[in-house]
């Protein structure tokens, strides 16, 4: 009898053995075979609109994008003639300071405005490594369903762990737990029972990864890259309001260009006039006529390429202030107010250069850099060290009936188990911290020449800007003097003409040396002004008289 029931449960257990293993194969592979199939995406709308454009090029007739309807070359050359004899401006014109465009650039400036993110950015990822020591809260829960061989008996279970662990500045942490849970049984020798504990375990690192300068050593760096980024940042800044200076000058002298332009074609118009005069009268040639003619064409092209310089800087300062009363695609005019104020200085090379190396932000980032690599040797050299770990833990554990009870005996209980341990763990040779420290060494060499040579630069680029201050200033005093000797020059060769022993063509090389006179004077008063702006930015400042705060990107007030 024993023996065929042996031999019934050997049949059962090879009868159900394949479909368990079925079962068992279908659990695992079900999984993988979810994952095996490829993945519909509906793309984007937007980005799909984008990507329909992708695969064909279009064209375009410019005749038909005209607003006007196309007019020829003699049309319009008759138009731009009638325009510069009988002038009337229609578009708008305002006239600004050097100042106000520089207090709507601080403002608006979207260059600027995107150079204040950086620091929002590095202030952001300062916070993340102070958080390393924030304190984190676990827990877990776990239940258990068991059921004996041959009795049939069932049991359960169910445990549960709560506690608090903080890590330390010192390289250690320390955590607090609860563990507890409880028991069931469906066997009439088993009631339940319930267990509950509390644990504090302490970790301290005694060599390598020890003390408080080495555990808080990625807060330490990001502090110094939040200072690079800021000192980034402002030398973005100066770069970008010393362009505005710049730019506002390059704006006056193309301005006064475009006026002696005009005043060269009207010198032109009277000259034509002047020849035709004297042709009718007979005291002249008819040649005459053609060489005034072929004189005021001539001038024709260069007031067209002066206006266009003026409408093109006028456009780059629209969008430089970036004002919604006048957008970049207006046609409002800007006439500079401020004067250029050329004064011979007397200038100290040695003292700005010392100004120059303790005030540009790009020495500033260097010396920032060589703080963060002696951080950098300080970690490595901590590395080489070997790796000992101190430890220790007290436990107490109740039990009873319920969870409660024995929570609420924990307080009670006098006895507790404490362990304390001590590991250490030694590398033979250790070879790669010794590297690491090597090259951190070899880092903080490279920067070290890097500040070395950037100190010479700078110095070279004072004594160069100091320079070309210099000579801008001695080319104003020489262009005042041009002026004066060309316009004397021009008013005696037009006298001579008027008495017949000049013709217009040395009438009209006079008036063209005394524009070329007049655009030398005025670009070397802006080529001064721009000099004084190239010797305040080498040497790490602006021209003014107000100091200017860069507030940083509040990312909360958006």
């Amino acid at each position: 009898m024993r023996q065929e029931r042996q031999q019934k449960l050997r049949t059962t257990s090879a009868l159900r053995a394949p479909h368990v293993r079925l079962w068992m194969a279908a659990i695992c592979l079900g999984p993988v075979l979810a994952g095996c199939g490829t993945p519909t995406v509906e793309e984007d709308p937007k980005v799909k609109a984008l990507t329909g454009q992708l695969s064909e090029i279009e064209t375009v007739r410019l005749e038909e994008q005209s607003s006007s309807k196309p007019v020829t070359v003699d049309e319009a050359t008759a138009k731009v003639v009638g325009q510069l004899t009988d002038p009337n401006e229609s578009r708008p014109m305002v006239e600004l300071t050097l100042e106000e465009i520089r207090a709507a650039a601080l403002e608006n400036n979207l260059d600027l405005k995107l150079e204040l993110i950086d620091p929002a950015l590095a202030q952001l990822s300062l916070d993340e490594e102070r958080a390393k020591f924030e304190s984190v809260f676990f827990g877990s829960v776990r239940h258990n369903e068991t059921q004996a061989v041959g009795t049939g008996t069932r049991s359960s279970s169910t445990s549960y762990d709560l506690g608090i662990e903080s890590p330390l500045h010192t390289g250690g942490s320390v955590a607090i737990g609860i563990p507890f849970g409880d028991s069931d049984s469906d066997s009439a020798d088993f009631d339940g029972l319930a267990d509950a504990a509390v644990s504090v375990s302490y970790v301290q690192s005694l060599l390598r990864g020890a003390g408080t300068r080495i555990n808080t050593h990625s807060i330490r760096i990001a502090q110094h890259q939040k200072h690079i980024t800021d000192a980034w940042t402002k030398l973005s800044a100066i770069n970008i309001l010393a362009g505005v200076d710049i730019t506002y000058w390059y704006l006056f002298a193309a301005r006064r260009e475009l006026e002696v332009r005009l005043e060269q074609y009207k010198l032109a118009q009277n000259q034509l006039t002047h020849a035709r005069d004297k042709v009718e009268a007979g005291a002249a040639r008819g040649i005459e006529i053609v060489r005034a003619e072929a004189g005021l064409g001539s001038r024709l092209e260069d007031v067209i390429n002066a206006e266009t310089a003026v409408r093109n800087l006028e456009r780059d300062l629209r969008q430089i202030m970036n004002r919604d009363d006048m957008p970049v695609e207006s046609e409002i005019g800007i006439v500079t107010v401020t004067e250029p104020n050329p004064l011979g200085l007397d200038l100290d090379e040695q003292v700005l250069a010392e100004a120059a190396i303790a005030n540009r932000m790009d020495m500033i980032r260097m010396e920032l850099q060589l703080a963060i690599h002696d951080l950098d040797i300080e970690l490595a050299r901590n590395s080489t060290l070997p790796d000992a770990t101190f430890s220790y833990t007290y436990t107490a554990r109740t039990q009873s009936e319920t969870i409660g009870g024995a929570i609420g005996q924990l307080a009670n209980n006098s006895f507790g188990d404490h362990s304390i341990g001590l590991s250490a763990t030694i590398p033979l040779g250790n070879e790669v911290a010794k590297a690491r420290l090597r090259r951190a060494r070899l880092q903080q060499m490279r920067t070290s020449m890097s500040r070395e040579r950037l100190q010479l630069q700078i110095r070279q680029q004072v004594q160069e800007a100091v320079n070309e201050l210099r000579q801008n200033w001695r080319r104003i005093l020489a262009a005042a003097q041009g002026v004066t000797a060309a316009r004397r020059d021009y008013e005696l060769e037009q006298s001579q003409f008027q008495l017949g022993e000049s013709t217009s063509t040395f009438v009209l090389f006079a008036a063209g040396r005394l524009a070329d006179a007049q655009l030398r004077k005025i670009r070397t008063f802006a080529q001064y002004e721009i000099a004084k702006v190239n010797l305040a930015r080498t040497t790490g400042t602006l021209l003014g008289y107000g100091r200017i705060q860069l507030e940083p990107l509040d990312i909360n007030v958006r």
